[in-house]
């Protein structure tokens, strides 16, 4: 079952990869030359691959990158080597996310999958080489050490931020590389420093060892803000195609929710228009065709768009707040001809709790699900299929 879930996420990750990568910013990127570095940004980039709740990261961005990048390069010989080392790395990159509290670290604008990805890819390359025990924790402390999780705004136009995660992923491998030469980081770092560039790390919550963490990893039906995408599935749920009469949308989630989705202006760029659940809200209801877009370069307009998108308002609850991070719901209040309906979500489509299948992935990739097809196909058995790797920018 497990293996079959990795097998969703490599697929969903390459869809992300492929429909990214004709962005302004992935194009940035792949004209820096490195493979392994367009691909993560290529990923990210969509808002639309995968994510885990309790750590506040998204691991298939740049651990599935990371694993093709070295598949590439002839580091696996069997696609068992190639799912072991993958899903070590999806699990040391959510630990790390976790181990640092990744929901409440993002309030003080560290991004958590920045923080953790040289980790987790350290430890898929270190998988990838065979390196031994010694040698492994060697560039597991070579890579904690360069982390910081700073980077670009998020919203900003033209950011370098997925360029940079792309980046953690390179010094990923060269510390797994390093180690690899007899160059050891400190394998007892954590042992040394409580905090890495003023970031507390857990012991205690890095080391639990009673939950799997990736069991837990939930996708995206289309590009959205996780924390958004409780309120617009329980806004469709609600309204359906139908918004005659609606007079007021109130979004009600916990407060680390609304700081991420309260986006009230018009979004003046892509990725605004991606994380403001207002504008999220209204492209559901009125052009939901449009919610898979990636690009989103200008954000599509209407006068009708504007009108329904001014209508969302998004308040703290704090009777949500218990369920943050574990989950990230949202109860929403329509208000149409003076009548008000309400819905509370907590485990949208996607969700770990409500996973997405097969067919909702490779259409999600639109034109791309022809090349996830293949790991359906093959399910993750050997030889791994050269035309994966070929198709890939």
């Amino acid at each position: 079952m497990r293996i079959e879930r990795l097998g969703l996420h490599i697929a969903d990750t390459l869809g992300a990869i492929l429909r990214g990568a004709p962005l302004a910013e992935a194009k940035a990127a792949i004209a820096l030359g490195s493979r392994l570095t367009s691909w993560c940004a290529s990923a990210r980039l969509t808002e639309a691959d995968d994510i885990h709740l309790t750590s506040c990261t998204t691991p298939g961005s740049v651990i599935v990158p990371a694993a093709f990048y070295l598949a590439s390069r002839g580091a696996f010989a069997t696609w068992g080597e190639f799912v072991a080392a993958a899903l070590a790395g999806y699990e040391t990159l959510i630990r790390v996310g976790y181990a640092i509290d990744g929901p409440r670290i993002l309030a003080r604008k560290v991004w958590p999958t920045l923080f953790a990805a040289a980790a987790g890819v350290a430890v898929v390359a270190s998988r990838a080489w065979k390196l031994d025990l010694a040698q492994t924790a060697g560039a597991l402390g070579t890579a904690l050490a360069a982390s910081t999780g700073i980077a670009p705004p998020a919203m900003a136009s033209h950011s370098s931020r997925c360029i940079a995660l792309g980046f953690a992923a390179e010094y990923g491998v060269f510390a797994a590389l390093a180690a690899r030469q007899g160059a050891l980081g400190d394998a007892q770092l954590l042992e040394r420093h409580a905090r890495i560039a003023g970031v507390r790390i857990s012991r205690r919550r890095l080391l639990r060892s009673a939950r799997f963490f990736f069991d837990e990893i939930g996708l995206k039906p289309y590009p959205v803000a996780r924390q958004a995408l409780a309120a617009v599935e329980a806004c469709r749920d609600l309204a359906g195609k139908n918004t005659r009469g609606i007079t007021a949308i109130t979004v009600s989630v916990p407060s680390a929710q609304a700081r991420v989705i309260n986006h009230p202006s018009w979004p003046a760029n892509r990725m605004q228009s991606i994380a403001g659940v207002q504008y999220q809200i209204a492209l559901a209801l009125l052009h939901p065709e449009r919610l898979n877009d990636c690009a989103r370069t200008p954000p599509f307009a209407t006068p009708a768009l504007r009108s329904l998108a001014a209508k969302v308002r998004v308040r703290s609850d704090a009777r949500l707040e218990p369920r943050y991070p574990e989950a990230w719901p949202a109860r929403v209040v329509v208000e149409r001809s003076g009548r008000r309906q309400s819905a509370l979500v907590g485990a949208p489509r996607g969700d770990a709790r409500n996973p997405m299948q097969w067919e909702e992935v490779r259409a999600k990739a639109g034109a791309a699900g022809a090349v996830l097809a293949v790991i359906r196909a093959t399910g993750l058995q050997d030889p791994i299929p050269r035309k994966l790797l070929d198709a890939l920018p």
